[in-house]
């Protein structure tokens, strides 16, 4: 418990890090293939939500990236939740990654207005 509990912590001071970074050239997107094709990842707005947690601004976080705000704390608490995902079948683990990053890309999508 007191692992997950140093990782949130430590998500939590990065993303407040972030939040308090300056930088005056920004580039448009960290992303490799938005910056070449124009369409999103599935990750896309990863590093711009956890600016917003880092200011405070849960909604904001949650309507640029879902995955990213709902991910990390399951991420950190992997640990925990060992024992219980070992008795989900593989197959069923993987559906449900592929299931997240499949609606994370339409949402990412619809949010750019590529849908």
């Amino acid at each position: 418990m007191r692992a997950v509990v140093l990782r949130l912590a430590a998500g939590v001071l990065l993303a407040v890090l972030l939040a308090s970074l300056r930088i005056t050239y920004r580039p448009a997107t960290l992303c490799t293939l938005r910056a070449l094709t124009g369409v999103p990842c599935p990750f896309c707005g990863g590093t711009t939500a956890a600016v917003e947690i880092g200011r405070g601004q849960v909604l904001a976080a949650l309507r640029t990236s879902p995955l990213a705000v709902l991910g990390a704390p399951v991420v950190a608490a992997l640990p925990l939740l060992r024992p219980y995902l070992d008795r989900v079948p593989a197959r069923w683990r993987r559906g449900g990654v592929l299931a997240a990053v499949a609606g994370s890309e339409v949402w990412q999508l619809a949010r750019l207005g590529l849908l």
